[in-house]
């Protein structure tokens, strides 16, 4: 009995040393990260910031500051649409993105033309999957507590109603926007224009007619991937083949 009790006492601590090390290490590469931040070394930083695994919204929000500090603000776009994703309400994150996008002139170019596009992105956006998807729980819980506590309490039904149309509503937009997230994640994945101006083609060949030119830090959807070349939508509908080198992707989490 003594022996085993030693065995499990030991394989507890072996596993939690082995988790705190796990911990630890991330934040032991963020914090040297940041030093090299603070210290003025961008480029080194952001080196840095990318060996990090995995990336939280603040790794990504830092990578972010560390390309935009070198001037190379497709990059820094790019990452911040990155820590978007994971936290899609964050000011600072939103602000920098805002800002990084005005200086490159093209935060109209990435907003859709429609109001009624515009609304529905931004609501969309606004909850990450996992948001969406606890949305939907608890819009089905509401309309499945209404219903059954109805049945034993009818003189309630009015108030139970108003909670049932309630979690039927919440439980729909939920499903709608995170159907809609993953649905054009696959079909459509976002991209960031991170080269300079880039040169949309007709066809995915080197000496094709140029149909329009893409600036750095355009945002666009991936219609088509043909390894060197993708087929990417604009925000305004435009449509053009691209060079995959001129693209960063937008990572799906």
């Amino acid at each position: 009995m003594n022996l085993r009790r030693y065995i499990y006492k030991v394989v507890l601590l072996v596993w939690l040393l082995g988790l705190s090390v796990a911990i630890a290490a991330p934040s032991d590469d963020l914090k040297a990260a940041n030093q090299l931040y603070d210290a003025g070394k961008f480029a080194e930083a952001a080196v840095a910031y990318e060996k990090i695994e995995p990336k939280t919204a603040h790794v990504y929000y830092n990578l972010g500051n560390a390309w935009f500090r070198q001037n190379k603000l497709g990059l820094a776009i790019l990452n911040y649409a990155q820590a978007r994703r994971l936290a899609p309400r964050d000011p600072d994150i939103l602000a920098n993105l805002k800002f990084a996008q005005q200086r490159l002139g093209v935060d109209d170019i990435n907003t859709p033309p429609r109001a009624t596009q515009r609304f529905l992105r931004s609501v969309i956006e606004s909850c990450t999957a996992g948001e969406w998807s606890a949305g939907e729980l608890v819009g089905l819980w509401l309309l499945a507590l209404a219903i059954g506590v109805c049945v034993y309490v009818p003189k309630a039904r009015t108030a139970l109603l108003v909670i049932a149309v309630a979690g039927f509503f919440v439980f729909g937009f939920s499903s709608f926007a995170l159907s809609n997230q993953v649905i054009s994640n696959h079909t459509a994945p976002q991209a960031i224009v991170v080269a300079g101006e880039t040169e949309a083609r007709f066809a995915p060949l080197s000496d094709s007619t140029i149909h329009f030119r893409l600036a750095e830090g355009t945002r666009v959807a991936i219609r088509e991937d043909r390894g060197q070349w993708l087929f990417v939508e604009r925000a305004d509908g435009q449509q053009g083949w691209v060079k995959a080198e001129a693209i960063g992707r937008i990572t799906n989490f």
